[in-house]
Parts: C-alpha cells; sequence; structure tokens
C-alpha cells in the first residue's frame, strides 16, 4: 500500500525530519556514538593545532638563528660560538618573561592538562595556558633541553577542553574530551597512536576501560590520520637491528629491568631536587631561565647535540654512532642540562629526556655484557628495552612503556624481552617504592569533585547542566529540530518558570510520527503529547551509589535529574558519565591512594 501524501497543512520540513530521525533510531545514534563523533573532531582540530605549535617552534627558531630547520641539533651545529650561547640566553630571558606575566596577571589559570584530567574538572583557560604554550615555544626553538611534547599536548588539549567548555558537556564529558585532545596531540609528538590512548588512560586518568579507551583511540587513530595528510608519520626510531637469538640473551633483561628501575628512581629524585634548589623567586624567573639557557649555550659550544629533546641522540644510539665514551660523556652533560632547565621552571615536556636516559642504561648495561665476552652486537636492543623499563619506573606506566617503545621501534619482534624487562623493572620499582615523575602535575591543583571520596559526591556534581529543554505546547517541528541538532540526547519539558514536566525520549518520536496522520483539520501533538509516562528522575542531592542502583535495575541510558526543593530541572545524568567516575573512584579507592 503507497503511503498518503503529506496533508498540505503539514509543516514541509516535518517530512524530512521524520526520515533523518528513524534513521537515527535505527543506527541506535546515542550519547556515546555523539562522543565518538566528538572524539573524531577533537583529534582533527587537536592534531592540527600540535602541528601549528612545531610550525611555531620552527619560525622562532628562524627569527633567531636564520635557519628554518626542524632539528635543533642540526641547526646549532651550524652556529657560530658566540651564537651557539647567546640564542638559548635570549630565549629563555623571553620565556622567562612570559611565564613571569602568566603568574602575575593570571594566578592559578594555566592549568596543566594533567590536572585538568586526572583531579580538575576539564576546564582549561584558553588565554593563560595559550601564553605558556608560547612560552615553551621560545624555550624551545632557542634550544633548552627539554622535551617538546608536553607544550604539544597541552596545546591539543586547550582546544578540546574550549570546544567541550562550547558545547556545555557534563564534567565526565569534558575531562574525556580533554584526554581525547592530549592522546591526539601525543600521537602527533610521538607517531603513536596506540600509546597516546594508553598514555592518558593509564598514567593520567588512572584506569584502564573501553568507556575511556574506546574515544581516546578514536581521536589518537584520528589525529595519525592528520599527521599523515599533513605530515610525517615514520616511525621515530625505526631501524634494523639485531634482536636476542637466544633465551639466555632475554634473560639478561631481568637484571637490566632492575638496574633501570634503580636508575629511573634516581632521576626522578634529581629532577625533583633541581627543582627543589633552583626554582626560587617569582620575580628572578626570566633571570633563571636566561642562566639556563647560557649554560646549555656554552655545552653547545662543545658538544651541540646538548640542544632539544633528546631525540637527535636517541636516533643516534639506534643507528650507532656513537662510541662507549662518547655515549658517556652525552649522557652527562644532557641529564645536567635537563635537570638545570627544568629546574629552574622551563616549560616543556620530560618525557623525551627520560626516554634518552633509559636507552643510554640499556647501551651501557650492553656495553658491561660485552666486557663479560657475551658476543653480538646487541646494543641497540638492549637500549630499547632500558628505554621501555627505565620509563615503566619513572611514569608507573608498564603497560604504555611497553607499547610506546614498539610503535616507536616498530619492532614486533622485541615483544618478548621487552616484557621482561618492563615486569621486572615494573616489579622492582614497588619494591624499592619509586614515584611517578609526573606525581606533581597529577596532585598540584584543587581537587575537584570527580577526586573527592564517593560518598562526598552527588548527582548534582555530575549531571550535564545545559539541556535541550521546550516547553508543553512546542509542536513536533520543534521537538523534532531540536533532536536533530542533539543527537542521542533527550529532551525535556518544562513550564515557564523552569519546572520540570517530563522527558520525550528519542526513540518514541519516529513512532509517533509514523503513526500519526492528520487527516483534514487534525492537529499534530504537542510536546505535552510526546512525554514518556513513568520516566525515572533523580534528586540532584542523591548518592551516586544510589543513582548506580537505579541505573542497573532499569538498564537506563540517561535520567532528568531535578532538585527536590523547587522541582526545577537542574540537568541530566548519563550511563557512561556516572559509570567512567565510578570507575575512576574505585580505582583510587581499592589501591589505597588518598583523595587529593
Amino acid at each position: 500500500m503507497n503511503p498518503s501524501p503529506p496533508d498540505p497543512q503539514t509543516p514541509p520540513g516535518t517530512v524530512w525530519y521524520g526520515w533523518v530521525l528513524n534513521l537515527f533510531h535505527h543506527l541506535k545514534v546515542g550519547e556515546s556514538q555523539v562522543t565518538f563523533m566528538w572524539a573524531v573532531l577533537v583529534g582533527i582540530v587537536g592534531a592540527s593545532m600540535s602541528m601549528c605549535f612545531e610550525w611555531l617552534v620552527e619560525f622562532i627558531q628562524w627569527l633567531l638563528t636564520g635557519i628554518w630547520s626542524d632539528s635543533r641539533v642540526g641547526v646549532f651545529s651550524l652556529l657560530e660560538p658566540e651564537w651557539r650561547i647567546a640564542v638559548p640566553a635570549i630565549g629563555g630571558l623571553v620565556a622567562g618573561f612570559i611565564l613571569l606575566f602568566v603568574k602575575r596577571r593570571m594566578p592559578g589559570q594555566a592549568m596543566e592538562y594533567m590536572e585538568a584530567l586526572a583531579i580538575g574538572n576539564g576546564l582549561i583557560k584558553v588565554r593563560a595556558s595559550s601564553l605558556k604554550v608560547l612560552s615553551a615555544a621560545w624555550s624551545i626553538a632557542s634550544g633548552a633541553a627539554i622535551g617538546k611534547e608536553g607544550p604539544i599536548i597541552q596545546s591539543s588539549a586547550l582546544i578540546a577542553s574550549a570546544v567541550g567548555q562550547k558545547l556545555h558537556v557534563s564534567i565526565p564529558r569534558l575531562r574525556l574530551l580533554v584526554g581525547c585532545g592530549a592522546a591526539a596531540g601525543f600521537t602527533t609528538a610521538f607517531h603513536a597512536p596506540f600509546s597516546g590512548c594508553l598514555f592518558v588512560s593509564e598514567i593520567i586518568i588512572g584506569t584502564v576501560s573501553m568507556d575511556i579507551l574506546a574515544p581516546l583511540l578514536i581521536a589518537s587513530c584520528t589525529g595519525f590520520l592528520m599527521l599523515h595528510l599533513l605530515g610525517d608519520p615514520s616511525p621515530l626510531y625505526s631501524s634494523p637491528f639485531e634482536s636476542f637469538t637466544m633465551f639466555s640473551q632475554s634473560l639478561w633483561c631481568v637484571a637490566l629491568g632492575v638496574l633501570a628501575a634503580v636508575a629511573a628512581k634516581g632521576w626522578v629524585a634529581l629532577l625533583d631536587v633541581s627543582n627543589k634548589y633552583l626554582n626560587g623567586r617569582q620575580s628572578l624567573l626570566p633571570v633563571r631561565l636566561m642562566a639556563a639557557g647560557l649554560l646549555v649555550g656554552v655545552l653547545a659550544c662543545f658538544y651541540p647535540e646538548v640542544v632539544g629533546n633528546g631525540q637527535a641522540l636517541i636516533t643516534g644510539l639506534v643507528h650507532e654512532d656513537y662510541g662507549t665514551q662518547q655515549a658517556l660523556i652525552l649522557l652527562a652533560v644532557k641529564v645536567s642540562a635537563v635537570a638545570v632547565v627544568f629546574g629552574c621552571g622551563t616549560v616543556g615536556g620530560a618525557m623525551t629526556p627520560t626516554l634518552f636516559v633509559g636507552s643510554m642504561v640499556g647501551f651501557i648495561f650492553s656495553t658491561l655484557l660485552n666486557l663479560m665476552g657475551m658476543e653480538g652486537n646487541h646494543a641497540v636492543a638492549y637500549a630499547m628495552v632500558g628505554m621501555a623499563a627505565f620509563f615503566a619506573t619513572a611514569a608507573q606506566a608498564p603497560l604504555t612503556a611497553l607499547v610506546m617503545v614498539v610503535e616507536f621501534s616498530m619492532s614486533g619482534q622485541m615483544i618478548y624481552p621487552l616484557l621482561i624487562g618492563v615486569v621486572s623493572a615494573y616489579g622492582t620499582s614497588k619494591l624499592i617504592r619509586a614515584r611517578s615523575m609526573y606525581a606533581a602535575s597529577l596532585s598540584g591543583s584543587t581537587a575537584s569533585v570527580v577526586s573527592l571520596p564517593m560518598a562526598q559526591v552527588h548527582v548534582h556534581d555530575l549531571a550535564r547542566h545545559v539541556v535541550p529543554q521546550v516547553l508543553p505546547d512546542a509542536s513536533l517541528e520543534e521537538v523534532s529540530s531540536l533532536m536533530l541538532k542533539n543527537p542521542g540526547d533527550l529532551i525535556f519539558v518544562v513550564k515557564q518558570d523552569g519546572s520540570y514536566l517530563g522527558t520525550i525520549y528519542p526513540g518514541d518520536v519516529p513512532g509517533i510520527r509514523k503513526k500519526w496522520n492528520p487527516g483534514p483539520g487534525g492537529q499534530p501533538p504537542s510536546a505535552g503529547d510526546l512525554i514518556r509516562p513513568g520516566a525515572p528522575v533523580l534528586d540532584g542531592d542523591t548518592h551516586l551509589t544510589d543513582a548506580l542502583k537505579l541505573f542497573e535495575q532499569d538498564h537506563l541510558s540517561a535520567a532528568a535529574v531535578v532538585r527536590q526543593a523547587d522541582g526545577r530541572l537542574d540537568g541530566v545524568l548519563y550511563r557512561t558519565a556516572l559509570f567512567q567516575v565510578i570507575t575512576e573512584m574505585m580505582k583510587r579507592e581499592s589501591s589505597g591512594a588518598e583523595p587529593l
């Protein structure tokens, strides 16, 4: 039977609204699917922002040196000695004045992405954080011995936070979007998409679950696709090298893991001590950063490899460009420079320098084995194992360390010795009570509701407060239009004063539209007619455990949150957001960690 033609009184948009809503219904478009779509957008914009930061660094480097290149070591090798000293000092001075301006005019606003994710609400202030990223760009462009991954990830997370705030998403969803931005930035910096999502989930959020991993992985892979389109996606340290061919050689990775764990604890202690004694009065920040730049410049007159984040040194090890004596000298010089630059308060990342130190631990271990009579060219293989084991301890993230080194080197055949080294190092780190080098960043600001004990958090704290709502006399076309603008969201019916009347479920509307046949002079249903009877409602003061029982019993995807005092609509709580936060809280409380 052919469908009857639309009634002339039917609004022109009604027919195609019905088709689209029907499609959404059959595809089961819900809040999770919408989150995945936003993860794609954040991955695109975040990766693009990260690559813009790298272009900004090269532009500032060109202003300082007249040379356009993505290699700091290569640029400093071409400079005259006086310029090798002057450029880091000038860059440090400018970076210091920018940081001083932020600290005095915008105190407490330049939140790190780690704080925003781990203990914050996901809110990152655009102006303060942008200036901090600009300071980092001047430091890195002028050759500061520090990693660029920190500001790259920060800039990507900053954009993600801005997108989430514009969308008025709930606190759990905003934190997840910031995590997606951080994962995309990590991928851009290290060309390692899976490591990017593990870095965020294991190190920063502190738990690994599919509700968290799925959007992170989508954003990370989207960032990797952008890297293919706009940059160079090749592995950072890919090189053919001899893997372990004997079982006994792999067992030496147990000893290397123990050595790497002890060395990593010393490395983190060195960074803490340098930050304690070198990061003094705030007013002297430009002077300290200029002095740190002078030190790097003087060292660069003899060893240009000291500038930058250490990636060139790792590449040199992988390609076996250094002898044992030269490698040990470069290790001592680089560790000293990083400790001073980091301790003086320079904005940047410590991950790449940490990876370099770890690879050097493996290289030294290989040299000792050669002196003991072990045959074979296994220096690079042990350097990779040392890198993974060292980072597993320094960051307290064994899974991220394992996957990251495999992605760096594209060496799947190394998975077994890497597993041995990482597990050995992580087990040793627990025995010697090593702490993460990110511990300060994960506990440096005021705690948010997410980091409070579960008993102190209520439904109101996790609800999304800006929600799609209509008056009871709103037309079917208005409701349909609102659903298309907010796919997967519940639509709430309220009175003029904001009092809650009921909830319209997206899955109900296509069926109502299909059955509705206005006929001559017939009136379409209004929003009040579309309310689902008995839709569940939560009081804003309900504890999370009680809300969890309701969601589990009724298999709800979302529920309205209403203020009991005046009956006004307070927002909506989604099942995925509730489960995400409870998973994090249970992970922290089961590990015995105190609330931050």
